[in-house]
């Protein structure tokens, strides 16, 4: 009995790594070259007609081709290997098989800084596209004295997560308490990743100063340019009398040369 029940459990586990096509009849490979990755399906009914391949992932079609070959391939690049693919033999769409390829998570940080005034809420944001996608996300707030597991039971913090992407949302910001390093960690049944986000905190009144110092600015230019003036006037004040003044005197010189050469007109 024993001896019967392993025969069939062997049987299972053969005919769902074959592929999920049509009666198990498409058998699936993984190869790693190097940087790349090769996925190969094989269909082995002989008596199928084939038209085509089409391999897909997801939603995208990444390749279609008109060959009649029993055997269809993709290669990939083995850093962006993860993900669930999908080979298929046309003109049935239904003679199709999935190739599972599996891989740690990559966690990577929407944004790697983030910047906010004292008083706002932000929120900082880590995703990962792994296959299988991460089942347990987990933030910390990263310091000397050690890492602080933030939840949503947290002062001013709550979590919101899915498989593929986790948010941190700080409310209420405080310029002693939040600035720092957060980290957030995914985990899946092939491993583990984390990313750091590194948040900055403004003081309320930050945005008052480039319009403060411009103001202080043409304050001290008004300043000057009034003293200056006030310091001008005087001088030329005294500068329009001694203008004024010439020409009289002139005047009264050129009457008097008058009347000495009338006086002489008359003696002659």
């Amino acid at each position: 009995m024993a001896t019967g029940l392993l025969v069939v459990l062997g049987l299972v586990l053969l005919g769902s790594e074959s592929g999920s096509g049509a009666g198990s009849r498409i058998v699936t490979d993984i190869v790693d070259e190097g940087p790349k990755t090769r996925l190969t399906c094989t269909l082995n009914d002989s008596g199928a007609e084939i038209l085509g391949h089409r391999w897909e992932k997801g939603d995208r079609v990444l390749h279609e081709d008109s060959l009649t070959d029993r055997t269809t391939a993709y290669t990939i690049d083995t850093d962006e290997r993860m993900g669930k693919y999908f080979c298929i033999f046309l003109p049935e769409t239904a003679r199709r098989a999935s190739v599972d390829v599996k891989g740690p998570p990559k966690v990577k940080a929407v944004k790697k800084s983030e910047h906010a005034t004292e008083g706002e809420t932000v929120v900082l944001a880590c995703k990962s596209e792994s296959f299988p996608p991460v089942t347990d996300w987990v933030w910390y707030k990263m310091s000397d004295d050690g890492d602080q597991v933030l939840t949503n039971n947290s002062q001013n913090k709550f979590v919101l997560s899915s498989e593929t992407k986790t948010e941190l949302h700080i409310q209420n910001l405080d310029l002693e308490m939040d600035p720092g390093k957060y980290a957030c960690n995914g985990t899946s049944a092939e491993g583990t990743d984390q990313a750091v986000i590194t948040l900055r905190v403004r003081n309320r009144f930050a945005a008052l100063w480039p319009f403060l110092g411009i103001v202080a600015e043409v304050l001290v230019l008004v300043t000057i340019i009034f003293i200056y003036e006030k310091r001008r006037k005087p001088d030329e004040v005294l500068d329009d009398e001694d203008t004024g003044s010439a020409p009289l005197k002139s005047g009264s010189h050129h009457m008097n040369n008058k009347g000495e050469n009338v006086r002489q007109r008359n003696a002659n």
